[in-house]
């Protein structure tokens, strides 16, 4: 994961939380005003339907006031009154009628009845007494009825009846007392208490009759009331019900005043409908804010990661070795110039590259160069000692073969520039120097067990006759006699020229001194033979190949020659 990744994660690791805190918020403001909305609709329920039952309770007790007045209480015995003085009675009764029912903000109507003088007094001027229609509606509590004197026009009335005695039955009551009130009259009361909330509230009877506000959503109710359970309702503040799709908050209050139940309900929608703007309006802000966002990471995706990544795979090949030409983007954008930096360093490094490869390679030949020429006189230093020793002794002959074979050598050194030689030339040429130490050590003797095979090989040029030469001089020589043993051959992946003598040998402390002084450069006052041998064959051949000096159990020194047999395939040499 680059950085941009890890940025942008982390924005949206931050941003998760935050959407998760507001909708808890959201969710908890939203439930508190809820609930808060419902208690009020039910304390606002239960004040209306104190007050409608208390205006009821009113009636009752001016209709029990009434049929305590002494006026009234004289319509029993008012067949012994003279006509004036029965028609005075009524007057007074009509008038205190009409006194009770001023104070009432419904249209109230008040009828007393007296069996006895068959004398009947109401409010209403237009009633006249009907025996079997208070028969039918004949009620010690408030009832509701569509049973109604044809003055009404068939308009549902709440009736309630006194009687004197308060207990006595209908065909036993000196006096009747008839009160009653329009149905409309609560439409009413339910249209200004409408007026001041959310709701929609309405009564309903036991039977299931409605009285509603002249506004009311009748559909929305119908719904309502199917669903309801009155009784249950009344035992909670408030229950709430899914109607056509939405949730409502409904409450409900028994009024035994009246034999009525008050019911309102509310959207909730309406009562959150702030928080829920609210609400929408932060995930919208949220939604833009992510749009934003999104175009800006984009911007900020392509300005920058796109060229930093070409930068990273750049860095990457440039590791490989390879020298890429990246592309460049955006001109003025500051990795504009980085990549045009990039692509000139890359141009600069490869060249800069290859001009070492080549420094190197001219260092590598003219190493090799200079360790074959500190080769070349040190063994004609040899050959001039041993034809001045020759010539002293009066060898003629032989001083003429020993003349002959070091031609035959430089003639080999001198007629190519070539640094490399097959094994098999170094072989011809180890055979010329061997024969010409014969001549000094009469009793060497040597033998060369090479498969012909091998003598393709690649090597540098005269690094055998060095190894020969020591063995000779240090091991052999010394002795007065030996043999010398060349053999070639393969082991564990690499090639091998070992050069055996079993002259006197080397002891421990030398052996160490040798293996240690092939290792590090010569000082001007010691050889530097093996220590240039053991470098051709480094330079040639890897940190793989090399010279190991060996003592042998049977006495003798033996020095190997080893290297790669990859480097050898490599060059075209291949070896079963």
């Amino acid at each position: 994961m680059n950085t941009f990744t890890k940025i942008v994660g982390l924005v949206m690791l931050l941003l998760i939380p935050i959407l998760v805190l507001y909708w808890f918020s959201n969710r908890t403001s939203v439930q508190v005003v809820s609930e808060e909305a419902e208690k009020s609709m039910y304390k606002d329920l239960s004040y209306f339907a104190a007050q409608t039952a208390n205006v009821a309770g009113q009636l009752s007790q001016s209709g029990l006031i009434i049929s305590e007045d002494i006026n009234v209480r004289s319509l029993e015995f008012l067949e012994i009154a003279s006509l004036y003085e029965q028609m005075n009675e009524k007057l007074r009764i009509d008038e205190k009628l009409r006194l009770s029912m001023a104070t009432s903000s419904w249209d109230t109507t008040l009828s007393i009845y007296a069996p006895g003088t068959a004398t009947f007094v109401s409010s209403n001027a237009s009633l006249s007494y009907d025996p079997d229609q208070i028969k039918r509606n004949f009620s010690r509590v408030w009832r509701y009825t569509e049973d109604v004197p044809a003055y009404f026009r068939g308009q549902p009335r709440f009736i309630r009846y006194m009687t004197d005695p308060y207990d006595a039955p209908l065909d036993k009551a000196a006096l009747i007392v008839e009160m009653s009130f329009p149905a409309n009259d609560l439409s009413k009361a339910l249209d200004k208490f409408k007026s001041g909330g959310k709701g929609d509230p309405f009564f309903i009877t036991p039977e299931g009759t409605v009285i509603s506000a002249q506004d009311a959503d009748l559909p929305l109710q119908s719904e309502l009331i199917s669903q309801l359970d009155l009784e249950q309702l009344t035992r909670k503040p408030f229950t709430r019900y899914t109607l056509l799709g939405s949730e409502y908050a409904a409450s409900c209050v028994w009024m035994p005043e009246l034999s009525l139940y008050l019911v309102d309900y509310m959207p909730i929608q309406d009562v959150v409908r702030p928080i829920t703007a609210n609400s929408y309006l932060f995930y919208s802000c949220i939604f833009f804010l992510l749009i934003g966002s999104t175009i800006a990471a984009y911007v900020l995706y392509k300005n920058v990661q796109v060229p930093i990544r070409e930068l990273i795979r750049g860095v990457r090949r440039l590791r490989k070795g390879e020298y890429p030409t990246l592309k460049v983007f955006h001109p003025g954008n500051e990795f504009h110039f980085l990549l045009v930096s990039f692509n000139e360093m890359a141009k600069q490094i490869e060249q800069l590259i290859q001009n070492v490869y080549l420094e190197e390679i001219r260092s590598r030949d003219a190493n090799l160069k200079q360790l074959q020429s500190q080769i070349n006189p040190h063994f004609l230093y040899n050959c001039f000692t041993l034809i001045r020793s020759l010539t002293r002794l009066g060898e003629k002959e032989t001083v003429m073969q020993l003349t002959l074979h070091l031609s035959k050598y430089y003639r080999y050194t001198t007629r190519s520039e070539r640094t490399t030689a097959r094994l098999e030339e170094e072989l011809d040429l180890v055979r010329s120097y061997l024969a010409i130490q014969a001549i000094k050590v009469q009793d060497l003797k040597y033998s060369i067990e090479v498969p012909e095979e091998f003598g393709q090989l690649e090597l540098p040029r005269l690094i055998l006759q060095p190894l020969v030469e020591n063995a000779v001089l240090h091991g052999i020589e010394p002795a007065g006699s030996g043999t010398l043993h060349i053999r070639a051959g393969i082991e564990d992946g690499c090639f091998f020229v070992r050069v055996e003598d079993d002259g006197i040998g080397l002891s421990e402390e030398k052996w160490k001194a040798l293996t240690y002084e092939i290792t590090m450069p010569p000082a001007e006052d010691k050889g530097c033979a093996l220590w240039n041998t053991r470098q051709r064959m480094l330079l040639q051949f890897g940190p793989e190949a090399g010279l190991r000096i060996e003592r042998r159990e049977e006495g003798g020194v033996e020095a190997v020659l080893y290297w790669p047999a990859e480097a050898s395939a490599a060059g075209g040499l291949k070896i079963s």
